[in-house]
C-alpha cells in the first residue's frame, strides 16, 4: 500500500486512517521530524547506530508517508498483523517490530503536538466538579 495511489482518493484515505489529506499532510512533518530524530541515532531494532544509514529504497516501507500510513492504518482498523504485513509485502514478525517501532514514534508526534489524552485524575476530577 503508497499513499502516493491512496491520497488521491480522499475517501479511500479517510476510511484507512481517520485523516483527510489535509490533516494528514499538516501531520507528517512533525512525524518526519521525530521518525528521523530516532533513526539517526538507533537502527530499527533499537540498537544504538554506530555509523550513518540512508533511507534504502529496498527497506519494506522506503517513504515517510507510508510509514505513516502504515501505522495510522493499523491503528484505526485494527487488522491481524499477518493480513497488514501482508498488505505491505511483510512478514508477520517484521510487521510487529514496524507497529512497535511505529506507535512510539507516533506517540511522541502526538506529545509534541499537545494531542496526547490529559492522564491526570484529579485534574479530570476538578474539571468534572466544577461543571456540576
Amino acid at each position: 500500500m503508497k499513499y502516493d495511489k491512496i491520497r488521491k482518493n480522499s475517501k479511500q484515505l479517510l476510511s484507512l486512517t481517520g485523516f483527510t489529506n489535509v490533516e494528514f499532510e499538516a501531520f507528517l512533518p512533525t512525524f518526519k521530524y521525530h521518525w528521523e530524530e530516532y533513526y539517526s541515532h538507533f537502527t530499527l531494532t533499537g540498537k544504538i547506530r554506530e555509523r550513518i544509514s540512508y533511507n534504502r529504497k529496498s527497506s519494506k516501507i522506503p517513504l515517510i508517508e507510508d510509514k505513516l500510513l502504515f501505522i495510522l492504518s493499523y491503528l484505526k482498523n485494527n487488522p491481524l498483523q499477518e493480513y497488514h504485513g501482508a498488505t505491505y509485502d511483510m512478514t508477520q514478525p517484521q510487521c510487529n517490530e514496524w507497529v512497535h517501532l511505529l506507535s512510539d514514534i507516533l506517540v511522541k508526534t502526538l506529545k509534541t503536538l499537545g494531542e496526547l489524552p490529559d492522564r491526570n485524575h484529579l485534574r479530570v476530577q476538578y474539571i468534572a466538579s466544577q461543571c456540576e
